[in-house]
């Protein structure tokens, strides 16, 4: 059986690469063979899909992820990743008695056709699923829209890239939607590569405090959680190229292309992806050693760290660091003038 492969070509390398003619190591049967290189395992590609599913609940299971009455709001794009977390908690879900029900949390930043398109994927998939679908708009929220961000912002004294103003509005919108909406965890697709990526721009730019910050197993503070609803990430210990292969699979139908921001501008994350995946070619396992390191040393620097004070901003009262309004409420006050 072939494989429809998306044009996600930042991710897929060459097929070449994963399916060949071949045994399974799994159910022992001639098949077309998926070659996991950083473990040695080659798969046919029921036996791949399954191991994906098994990874992703192991995670969820291992970390303690979710509770059986959670109401989990999953914030939805539309691309491979948010499409393949959305799938398998579904599949989760439906072994669970009496299980909340789940409900998809899209924004739509107001990128000039890319949004629209991923949208519709994501309505699509929810109502092939049954799956309560809710959009967030920059425009609603916040009266202007990421390409009008883009096309005011150079006018700005403290100049920054599109995705800086986006990352810090989105995560906004995405926390306080899932509030409005009665969740009380909210379900992300960031998976290995994204994990990896993150941890070395962390270390780059000296941000220990970050990776502090992000170490798993901290105790839960009454003070953030007042504001912030606990986050999961099941798809933490699956690569990226895998995601690609499963969601191939298993035919969801999502939107591969990336954000034109995310092209044009020259933001150093891109270029650290592109590092890791250069040496992922001559090490396939970087990425997990990026990961287990990350784990190890975000609980070395937490179990160091002092509880920072910190202040609360003076407009919607969210935790503001050292300033005195939060960057949300920076950035939309900049924007609304």
């Amino acid at each position: 059986m072939a494989l429809k492969i998306y044009s996600d070509v930042n991710v897929m390398a060459d097929l070449q690469d994963f399916l060949k003619i071949g045994h399974c190591t799994s159910c022992k049967k001639d098949s077309f063979i998926i070659h996991r290189r950083h473990s040695g395992d080659k798969l046919c590609q029921n036996c791949f899909a399954q191991s994906i599913e098994k990874i992703i609940y192991k995670t969820i299971s291992k970390y303690k992820m979710l509770q059986p009455k959670d109401k989990i709001v999953v914030a939805l794009s539309g691309g491979k990743d948010s499409l393949t977390l959305l799938y398998n908690l579904i599949q989760i879900q439906e072994k669970n008695y009496q299980a909340e029900s789940m409900i998809a949390l899209s924004i739509d930043e107001g990128i000039h056709e890319y949004r629209d398109l991923s949208i519709k994927h994501a309505r699509d998939f929810c109502k092939k699923y049954n799956i309560e679908h809710v959009v967030l708009s920059f425009k609603e929220k916040i009266g202007i829209t990421l390409d009008e961000i883009n096309k005011t912002r150079e006018d700005l004294d403290n100049l920054r890239y599109a995705c800086n103003y986006c990352a810090v509005i989105r995560r906004r919108l995405i926390n306080d939607g899932a509030r409005e909406l009665g969740g009380n965890v909210i379900a992300l697709g960031h998976n290995l590569t994204d994990m990896a990526e993150t941890y070395l721009m962390n270390i780059l730019f000296n941000r220990f405090h970050l990776i502090s910050n992000q170490y798993l197993f901290k105790p839960a503070s009454s003070d953030i959680n007042r504001y912030f609803l606990k986050k999961i990430i099941p798809l933490m210990n699956v690569p990226e190229d895998e995601i690609s292969l499963y969601s191939n699979i298993k035919k969801i139908d999502y939107h591969a292309s990336h954000c034109p921001f995310r092209e044009q501008d020259p933001i150093l994350r891109k270029r650290v992806l592109n590092f890791i995946e250069e040496c992922k070619y001559y090490s396939p396992e970087i990425e997990f050693n990026l990961f287990n390191g990350f784990l190890k040393l975000s609980e070395m620097f937490y179990s160091q760290s002092y509880p920072r004070e910190y202040n609360s901003c003076e407009q919607c009262g969210y935790p503001s660091g050292n300033e005195k309004l939060c960057n949300y409420c920076q950035y939309v006050n900049k924007f609304r003038k």
